[in-house]
């Protein structure tokens, strides 16, 4: 089955095939890409066009005179080639013949002596003589939707064909080229074709196409052509009966072999701008290092938003079109650089694909689960292993999808059974229990060889209260069955966050959720997948409140607090009943700090422990307070979680520093100036302003009543 893929002509089954292969490609591609640019010594720049190009010459497009002027700073500071990955399908108006057209009033006599600055102002003109004094390649663009425009210029490639044998080569009917003053000046041209496969991604070039039984060159394959000072570029072919098979492209010394549709797979040197970029308007102004263009090829192109021609490749979906051809112009130069599909791939794929079903069926037959694994694993380990090393060591590219498929069938096939029994048992305890108990807890439970009980132990963990502010007035507005549905849809929402997250659920009181990480299971991450747990919490009752709206139910607000510390964790209860729970004063500190969110007007309070712990993963909290809560002798800082740094806008990052500004002179007894920056970030309401309020009051209720000098910030809680 796995073997017949390849043959079956069902056109959404070859495009998930080649899908997953391109992902797998991918994949290789980028697992393999140097982490330093490679280099030559042909230096290969992208001069663009660019929003600062733009902002300093113009909009684009450019007058023919700034682009020949261009050209002719190019070839100055010493750019050996220019290729342009634009083309000139229409002539550029003279300004003249516009003034004449425009003023038709005026005298013969002042017609004629304006007439005769016409020369002065043909700009095409003036673009023409620079490129013949120039090594310069135009662009061109096949497509069949338009019509055929401006001139092609002669074929410069030898391909021996007669008109009635077939080719795989496509072929297009209608072009866009350039005006024919500019083509007939310019050392050649190269279509700007790119060539998508069927999930979109660029993954090879064309280095040819046929247009009228004729076959043009790519940009890059011209601009190389002309690098290497060849005067034609010899196509090699197999014939087979009534078909012509391209092999491969020969010009100088260079022979690039290619697929049967003249294709390369794209030799990418690295992610975007792995080429140097250079603006455009830096060349003009003359603001380059020479060194940078001295004997450089440059292909001109444009990165300016509106204009940017970005394509979507192995190694970035807004990668620019023009940086492609100066890929594949590399390759082209380097040919040692060109990863190489065989022409016998598919048969040698056929070739593995049989051999590892016979030899897999031969190990793997009447053997466990574990022995079937291994196996399995041994196998994709050896086929990646050869994979990569062709690719690595031998750049050939081999599909790998088939061979991946065949082994997981093969494995799924004949450990199904022998999976299937030795996990029956299991099966019956986790449907059983794991509505009562943590899954995880029944995990560690049926692998635990030590008996059905887990010993009590001391960890540092996080624990996380959640409850429904108002709980008790909102129940008093639904009927005993709206209350059961309206607490069922939140706590199986809320429940899955806190799965998804890698917690436990230690229990639900009423509307109360207590969840754990970091027992049973490990979590190095306990803390911060507390905090995104709670995040995501805060999120859901929005959606919520928004679902509830609609079936007449009232809004929900929830209060989140987390604390990091030792706790003791295990089986605790009698004889007749236990429970896998928490104890210690970091869990009596978490329901404290809880209870505090609503005084604050925040949804999350955390811990300093658990402040410590997130922030060096890149999640932006806020100081609420130095407080005392009921019953604890110690003071303890108390903490709000913003969100991720990388997702905050620069509005919230900048009252963010003016929160911690102002909370750091008010804890030092600066009053007066931390009563501005409270009420200026009140004003902001960019974060919540509750706690501004009460800063505020408590400074007023400060000033002239306590020392600052003695003033040590810690407020008590009386009340829990």
């Amino acid at each position: 089955m796995v073997i017949g893929l390849n043959y079956i002509s069902v056109d959404n089954v070859q495009k998930l095939l080649q899908r997953v292969e391109g992902i797998l490609y991918d994949a290789r591609l980028l697992a393999t890409l140097p982490s330093e640019p490679r280099h030559f010594e042909e230096q290969v720049v992208i001069i663009d066009i660019d929003e600062k190009s733009m902002r300093e010459q113009g909009r684009h497009p450019w007058s023919r005179s700034k682009v020949s002027d261009l050209v002719q700073k190019l070839m100055d500071a010493g750019v050996v080639v220019v290729a342009f990955d634009i083309f000139f399908a229409e002539p550029e108006r003279n300004p003249v013949e516009v003034v004449l057209s425009r003023n038709t009033n005026l005298s013969e006599q002042s017609r004629a002596k304006i007439a005769s600055l016409t020369d002065s102002v043909d700009f095409d003109k003036e673009f023409s003589e620079t490129l013949s004094e120039s090594e310069v390649v135009l662009g061109f663009l096949f497509d069949d939707s338009a019509k055929t425009a401006g001139q092609l210029p002669a074929s410069v490639i030898d391909w021996q064909n007669s008109s009635g044998q077939l080719s795989e080569i496509a072929s297009f009917e209608n072009v866009l080229g350039n005006i024919a003053t500019l083509q007939s000046s310019a050392t050649g041209a190269g279509f700007i074709n790119s060539v998508p496969e069927s999930d979109g991604f660029i993954r090879k070039a064309s280095l040819v196409l046929n247009y009228q039984g004729k076959l043009y060159p790519s940009l890059a394959l011209e601009a190389a052509r002309v690098y290497t000072l060849a005067d034609s570029i010899q196509a090699t072919s197999k014939i087979s009966g009534n078909t012509s098979w391209l092999q491969g492209l020969s010009f100088g010394n260079h022979f690039i072999p290619t697929n049967e549709k003249g294709q390369i797979l794209i030799p990418y040197k690295g992610r975007e701008r792995s080429f140097p970029y250079i603006s455009a308007t830096d060349v003009l102004n003359e603001r380059v290092n020479p060194e940078l263009l001295d004997g450089a090829v440059a292909f001109i192109g444009t990165s300016a938003v509106g204009l940017a021609d970005l394509r979507t490749t192995s190694v970035g979906v807004q990668y620019p079109g023009v940086e492609v051809h100066a890929n594949v112009f590399e390759g082209l130069i380097h040919p040692e650089i060109l990863p190489i599909e065989l022409d016998f791939t598919l048969a040698l794929i056929f070739s593995l694909l049989l051999l590892t079903g016979i030899f897999l069926a031969i190990l793997m037959a009447k053997q466990g689960p574990i022995k079937i694994l291994t196996i399995s694993l041994v196998s994709v380990v050896l086929h990646v292993c050869f994979n990569w090393y062709c690719w690595w060591v031998l750049k050939i590219s081999l599909p790998l999808f088939q061979i991946l498929l065949l082994i997981a069938l093969l494995t799924a096939y004949y450990g199904s059974v022998g999976f299937l029994s030795a996990n029956v048992n299991r099966k019956k305890i986790k449907s059983m229990f794991d509505q009562y108990v943590p899954p995880a807890y029944i995990e560690k439970l049926i692998q635990s060889d030590k008996g059905a009980e887990l010993k009590t132990e001391r960890r540092e963990m996080s624990v996380l209260f959640a409850d429904i502010r108002d709980f008790t007035t909102l129940s008093e507005q639904f009927s005993p069955d709206e209350l059961s549905d309206f607490l069922k849809e939140y706590l199986t929402e809320a429940t899955s966050i806190i799965f998804d997250n890698a917690g436990t659920i230690d229990k639900y009181v009423g509307d109360m959720v207590m969840a754990i990480w970091n027992a049973p299971l490990e979590d190095e991450n306990h803390a911060l997948n507390a905090v995104i747990s709670a995040l995501n919490l805060v999120t859901l009752t929005h959606k919520l409140s928004e679902r509830f709206v609609e079936k007449n139910w009232p809004k929900i607000q929830i209060g989140i607090g987390i604390s990091t510390g030792d706790m003791v964790v295990g089986d605790m209860g009698s004889t007749y009943r236990k429970a896998y729970t928490v104890l210690g004063d970091a869990v009596n500190l978490g329901s404290r700090i809880e209870a505090l969110t609503k005084y604050y007007g925040v949804d999350i309070l955390i811990s300093s422990n658990t402040y410590h712990e997130i922030i060096k993963q890149g999640v932006t909290c806020i100081k609420i307070d130095r407080i005392k809560v009921k019953g604890k002798f110690n003071f303890v800082e108390v903490y709000q979680p913003i969100g991720f740094d990388a997702e905050l806008s620069d509005e919230v990052k900048a009252d963010v520093m003016l929160h911690e500004m102002a909370m750091e002179s008010y804890l030092c007894g600066n009053w007066q100036e931390a009563k501005e920056q409270f009420m200026l970030l009140k004003q902001s309401a960019n974060l919540s302003i509750t706690i501004y309020s009460i800063l505020i009051e408590r400074i007023a209720n400060l000033i002239g009543h306590v020392d600052a000098k003695s003033w040590d910030g810690i407020y008590t809680h009386e009340t829990k």
